[in-house]
């Protein structure tokens, strides 16, 4: 009898760690705001957007396929909210205004967001260039 109980005692706190353990993604309640910038020189940046991979710290693709989500920056900002503690992965494109719009920027990087940061906002800095 004793066996079964400390059995179901060990299992219960088995899954108690486990259900307690969370994945980078949406459904927390942490803002990342990222924030580009042109490394290149002061000029304005024009058609930013930035993609977001959940719960990963390397790129996952060469191009914008393999991400799981896409915002189009307000000025230099893109804000993605809802986030899960975790790492994600960014990758910025953008144009320069003061060269020909042909020529695309970009940046990429990885952001943690921590368990203080999980219920706040976070600032993400990025420099996109050529």
């Amino acid at each position: 009898m004793k066996t079964k109980i400390l059995f179901a005692i060990i299992i219960a706190f088995v899954i108690i760690i486990i259900s307690s353990c969370t994945k980078a993604g949406i459904g927390g309640n942490a803002t990342v705001v990222c924030n580009v910038s042109n490394g290149i020189n002061n000029d304005k940046l024009s058609n930013i957007t930035v993609y977001i991979k959940y719960g990963q710290s390397t790129a996952p693709s060469q191009n914008t396929s393999g991400y799981d989500d896409q915002k189009q920056a307000v000025g230099t900002k893109a804000t993605f909210i809802g986030l899960k503690e975790g790492t994600y992965y960014f990758l910025i494109t953008a144009y320069d205004s003061a060269v020909s719009k042909s020529s695309q920027l970009s940046g990429s990087g990885p952001f943690s967001l921590t368990h203080a940061n999980r219920n706040g906002t976070s600032t993400a800095n990025f420099s996109v260039s050529y």
